[in-house]
Protein backbone atom coordinates (compact mmCIF):
# COMPACT_ATOMS: atom_id res chain seq x y z
CA UNK A 1 0.00 0.00 0.00
CA UNK A 2 2.16 2.72 -1.32
CA UNK A 3 1.68 6.47 -2.44
CA UNK A 4 1.96 7.10 -6.21
CA UNK A 5 3.98 10.16 -7.03
CA UNK A 6 1.11 12.44 -7.99
CA UNK A 7 -0.50 11.32 -5.15
CA UNK A 8 1.73 12.24 -3.03
CA UNK A 9 2.87 15.44 -4.72
CA UNK A 10 -1.03 16.49 -4.87
CA UNK A 11 -0.75 16.24 -1.14
CA UNK A 12 1.98 18.16 -0.67
CA UNK A 13 1.05 21.15 -2.56
CA UNK A 14 -2.33 20.95 -0.95
CA UNK A 15 -0.36 20.88 3.00
CA UNK A 16 2.03 23.28 1.45
CA UNK A 17 -0.63 25.99 0.14
CA UNK A 18 -2.55 25.39 4.00
CA UNK A 19 0.94 26.10 5.70
CA UNK A 20 0.92 29.58 3.72
CA UNK A 21 -2.53 30.56 4.40
CA UNK A 22 -1.86 30.17 7.87
CA UNK A 23 1.68 32.08 7.87
CA UNK A 24 -0.17 35.17 6.41
CA UNK A 25 -2.14 35.74 8.95
CA UNK A 26 -3.94 39.43 10.13
CA UNK A 27 -5.37 41.03 12.95
CA UNK A 28 -7.63 43.50 12.99
CA UNK A 29 -8.39 45.93 16.41
CA UNK A 30 -11.01 48.62 17.44
CA UNK A 31 -11.47 50.10 20.13
CA UNK A 32 -13.32 48.65 23.43
CA UNK A 33 -16.19 49.54 24.43
CA UNK A 34 -14.74 48.95 27.97
CA UNK A 35 -12.97 52.60 27.45
CA UNK A 36 -16.03 54.36 28.53
CA UNK A 37 -16.80 57.98 28.30
CA UNK A 38 -14.45 59.17 31.13
CA UNK A 39 -11.13 57.39 28.95
CA UNK A 40 -8.85 59.87 27.12
CA UNK A 41 -9.13 60.70 23.72
CA UNK A 42 -8.09 58.16 21.25
CA UNK A 43 -7.21 59.16 17.62
CA UNK A 44 -6.76 55.58 16.49
CA UNK A 45 -10.18 54.36 15.14
CA UNK A 46 -9.02 51.18 13.84
CA UNK A 47 -5.91 49.01 12.92
CA UNK A 48 -5.15 46.48 10.46
CA UNK A 49 -2.25 44.40 10.66
CA UNK A 50 -0.66 41.97 8.02
CA UNK A 51 1.68 39.93 9.20
CA UNK A 52 2.86 38.40 6.07
CA UNK A 53 3.22 41.80 4.44
CA UNK A 54 4.36 43.51 7.74
CA UNK A 55 2.09 46.71 6.69
CA UNK A 56 -0.36 48.27 9.07
CA UNK A 57 -3.05 50.48 8.02
CA UNK A 58 -4.78 52.48 10.20
CA UNK A 59 -8.05 54.89 10.62
CA UNK A 60 -7.46 57.93 12.39
CA UNK A 61 -9.02 60.93 13.85
CA UNK A 62 -6.91 63.76 11.62
CA UNK A 63 -8.97 66.26 13.10
CA UNK A 64 -11.76 67.43 15.59
CA UNK A 65 -14.25 69.86 16.71
CA UNK A 66 -17.04 70.14 19.36
CA UNK A 67 -19.27 69.03 16.64
CA UNK A 68 -17.11 66.68 14.39
CA UNK A 69 -14.38 64.90 13.53
CA UNK A 70 -12.55 64.00 10.25
CA UNK A 71 -11.28 60.66 9.92
CA UNK A 72 -8.22 59.69 7.59
CA UNK A 73 -5.59 56.97 6.57
CA UNK A 74 -2.58 56.45 8.05
CA UNK A 75 -0.33 53.54 6.86
CA UNK A 76 2.71 51.74 9.22
CA UNK A 77 5.84 50.07 8.84
CA UNK A 78 5.46 46.83 11.27
CA UNK A 79 9.13 46.64 13.03
CA UNK A 80 9.00 44.07 15.07
CA UNK A 81 6.65 40.97 15.80
CA UNK A 82 7.51 39.25 18.44
CA UNK A 83 5.78 36.37 20.76
CA UNK A 84 5.01 37.68 24.49
CA UNK A 85 4.62 34.99 27.71
CA UNK A 86 1.07 35.52 26.82
CA UNK A 87 1.41 33.80 23.59
CA UNK A 88 0.42 36.45 21.72
CA UNK A 89 2.74 38.78 19.72
CA UNK A 90 3.65 41.98 20.81
CA UNK A 91 3.63 44.51 17.45
CA UNK A 92 5.69 47.23 17.32
CA UNK A 93 4.78 49.27 14.17
CA UNK A 94 5.75 53.31 13.27
CA UNK A 95 3.73 55.36 10.85
CA UNK A 96 5.28 56.56 7.49
CA UNK A 97 5.75 60.45 7.03
CA UNK A 98 4.54 62.59 4.76
CA UNK A 99 7.34 64.16 2.82
CA UNK A 100 8.93 66.75 4.72
CA UNK A 101 7.02 65.78 7.76
CA UNK A 102 8.86 66.23 10.81
CA UNK A 103 6.80 64.19 13.16
CA UNK A 104 6.65 60.50 13.37
CA UNK A 105 4.50 58.07 15.23
CA UNK A 106 5.67 54.87 17.14
CA UNK A 107 2.96 52.08 18.46
CA UNK A 108 3.23 49.15 20.31
CA UNK A 109 0.14 46.84 20.66
CA UNK A 110 0.05 43.84 22.61
CA UNK A 111 -1.55 41.61 25.22
CA UNK A 112 -1.66 42.00 28.79
CA UNK A 113 -4.70 40.78 30.07
CA UNK A 114 -6.70 42.69 27.41
CA UNK A 115 -5.08 44.18 24.18
CA UNK A 116 -3.56 47.81 24.84
CA UNK A 117 -2.31 50.47 22.15
CA UNK A 118 0.47 52.70 23.62
CA UNK A 119 1.61 55.21 21.28
CA UNK A 120 4.32 57.68 21.08
CA UNK A 121 4.56 60.94 18.28
CA UNK A 122 8.39 61.66 18.16
CA UNK A 123 9.77 64.91 16.38
CA UNK A 124 13.30 65.28 14.80
CA UNK A 125 14.72 69.09 14.94
CA UNK A 126 17.96 68.92 13.46
CA UNK A 127 17.83 65.21 13.12
CA UNK A 128 17.40 64.20 16.75
CA UNK A 129 14.73 62.45 17.93
CA UNK A 130 12.46 64.14 20.97
CA UNK A 131 9.54 63.25 22.36
CA UNK A 132 6.58 65.03 21.95
CA UNK A 133 3.78 63.34 23.23
CA UNK A 134 3.28 59.99 25.42
CA UNK A 135 -0.34 58.67 24.71
CA UNK A 136 -1.64 56.35 27.44
CA UNK A 137 -2.59 52.91 26.38
CA UNK A 138 -6.04 52.06 25.12
CA UNK A 139 -7.72 49.15 25.12
CA UNK A 140 -8.76 47.48 21.91
CA UNK A 141 -10.67 44.49 20.89
CA UNK A 142 -8.82 42.64 18.42
CA UNK A 143 -9.52 39.25 16.02
CA UNK A 144 -7.05 37.42 14.09
CA UNK A 145 -7.99 36.09 10.64
CA UNK A 146 -5.57 33.31 9.40
CA UNK A 147 -6.56 33.54 6.02
CA UNK A 148 -4.55 36.85 5.51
Amino acid sequence: MGIRPKQFAFQFLLLSLAAGSVSAGTITCVPAASNGAAAPFNRVRRIAIDEHSRTVNMDVVRSRTKDTETMGKLRADLVSMEDSQSGEPVYVFNSIPAAGAEVTSLFKLFKAAEWRLISADVAFVNKVPAVRAVEQGVVFDCKRSDMG
